[in-house]
């Protein structure tokens, strides 16, 4: 007998091949069958007449590292069908930790809004860290990259220098413990300090750690505006002289005098592939981009980790420097008017959440790069905010690629609980986004073409040896939604509301979602990568 049986669903299996009707079966944590008919008894049998059954989706890049202890369901990303977040992105992550650098790290953390749990950081490594989530229950799985920007504050804190020739082995010996324990590649953030200190041949020695284990090399390059193209060729180089494969993280042109370079950066990337380097890229779908406020701030102020960045913004001798820095920054990314604060973690200004920069230095009457100043000193630096600058030829240009994957960049959300605070759409719509938007209403891709981008590909990219396609004997990790009905709801004014048009989903066989609700199970696990 069947766990479950669906009937008569049109399979998109995330191979990008037309959908076919069939009938789906699930034995345990295992796809069972799948066939035009398949005759047998199941625990439990669902008409799925015109609804599709696809992989659950994979969220490739994503910042549910913290916040899954708050929200251990991941209710934003399980009603948009994601079954796998890929968490440790864009060099910022929750492991390694040492104890002499533990309050460096979780500073670091609390800048980019990781509103770390009850205890802090009391785990050390990626094996202490799954520990602690699995006794905590989840919603969906979680596959573990290490940061770099934690590799790095782990042996050298956070300063702005090259590492000795023992720090970088001390480095590569850290990593490489990471991925005996199941990591699946590195991230780094080199827009952020203390990532951005890093040198291309550091980078290009850790990743070929990473080969060596078959590990992906993820990043957030250094530069998504006017240093585009040379931050490319970085990522590229890193990739040809490792070996290891490459992922440009949230792939975009940023700043107005960028916009309809979308083709030209994938012409780029196509080049590199027929030159012989693995590199692909992920996207949200959105014009907006969201990280912490203090990226406004120049690089070199950050250096030596929060408490001397905030003696810095407090200089007065410092202040003309960074507010030159500031200004300039904001500029690039389309001026104050198109910047939004959204995560204010303290008591101080929570009327601020959802009002841009213009607004705040209107109704503190200074100039905007002030305002800024001001605000990450009353918050210790941890200020989030939206950037309003990418445009939407670029976004679809992006988006047309069969070799960009699908990740959301946002984190796993409570509508509810977390409704008094700004936050980017893009954790509760990105999926259903594609979907509803882009593939129903503009016809931008082929629904197999969309699901592949969110499934097989990003299984592929990773590494994932039984995940991202509906085929037997692959992992239970299962989406069935209505084509006609699935959508985002979510915007940049009302924020916190879920998708719909997500009707079930399975998580290594386990109901999660049942006729749009959820079950109460907490089906999740860290998935951990397998090395000879």
């Amino acid at each position: 007998m069947y766990s479950y049986l669906i009937r008569e669903a049109t399979v998109v299996d995330g191979s990008g091949q037309p959908p076919f009707r069939a009938d789906v079966a699930v034995e345990g944590e295992r796809i069972a069958a799948i066939a035009p008919r398949i005759d047998g008894t199941a625990e439990q049998q669902i008409q799925a007449d015109g609804l599709v059954a696809a992989p659950g989706f994979i969220d490739i890049h994503t910042h549910t590292d913290a916040t899954i202890f708050k929200h251990p369901l991941v209710e934003s990303k399980a009603m948009q069908g994601v079954t796998v977040e890929v968490i440790g992105n864009c060099g910022i992550g929750t492991f390694p930790v040492r104890p002499e650098r533990k309050k460096t790290l979780a500073d670091y953390l609390k800048m980019h809004d990781f509103d770390l749990p009850e205890g802090g950081l009391d785990w050390n490594d990626l094996t202490q860290y799954a520990q602690r989530l699995e006794h905590l229950g989840m919603g969906i799985n979680l596959a573990p990259l290490v940061s770099h920007g934690a590799l790095r504050i782990a042996v050298m804190g956070a300063e702005d220098r090259d590492p000795s020739p023992a720090e970088l082995i001390q480095m590569e010996r850290l990593l490489a413990e990471a991925l005996q324990q199941g990591a699946w590649g590195m991230s780094t953030g080199l827009i952020y300090p203390p990532g951005s200190f890093a040198k291309t041949e550091e980078l290009i020695a850790l990743a070929k750690v990473l080969a060596r284990y078959n590990a992906l090399y993820t990043s957030h390059i250094r530069g998504e505006s006017g240093t585009l193209m040379q931050a490319l060729d970085e990522a590229i180089r890193i990739g040809r002289e490792s070996g290891a494969r490459v992922e440009v993280s949230h792939l975009k042109a940023m700043g107005r005098d960028n916009w309809g370079r979308g083709q030209e950066v994938l012409r780029k990337l196509e080049l590199a592939r027929r030159a012989g380097v693995d590199i692909a890229a992920d996207q949200y779908p959105y014009e907006a981009s969201s990280t912490s406020l203090s990226a406004l701030v120049p690089q070199w102020a950050h250096a030596g980790g929060v408490p001397e960045l905030l003696q810095r913004l407090s200089s007065p001798r410092l202040r003309p420097r960074i507010r030159e820095g500031i200004m300039k920054e904001m500029t690039v990314r389309g001026g104050p008017e198109r910047i939004m604060v959204t995560n204010i973690f303290s008591d101080r200004n929570p009327s601020l959440s959802g009002k841009t920069l213009t607004q705040i230095a209107e109704s503190w009457r200074c100039p905007a790069e002030e305002a800024v100043i001001r605000l990450l000193l009353e918050e210790e630096a941890a200020v989030g905010a939206i950037f309003f600058s990418m445009s939407e030829e670029d976004v679809t240009a992006i988006l047309a690629s069969d070799q960009v994957s699908v990740g959301s960049d946002g984190r796993g959300q409570n509508a509810t609980e977390d409704s008094g605070e700004a936050t980017h759409p893009r954790s509760y719509g990105t999926f259903a986004r594609i979907l509803g938007h882009y593939v129903r209403e503009k016809s931008l891709l082929p629904l197999a073409t969309a699901v592949r981008k969110m499934t097989g590909l990003s299984a592929r990219r990773l590494g994932f040896a039984d995940r991202g396609l509906l085929q037997p004997g692959f992992a239970a990790d299962l989406v069935l939604f209505d084509p006609a009905a699935i959508a985002d709801r979510a915007d940049f004014i009302h924020s916190h509301e879920y998708a719909r048009g997500i009707l079930h989903v399975w998580v290594n066989g386990r109901p999660l979602i049942q006729d749009g609700k959820f079950t109460g199970e907490r089906p999740g696990r860290v998935l951990r990568k397998k090395n000879p």
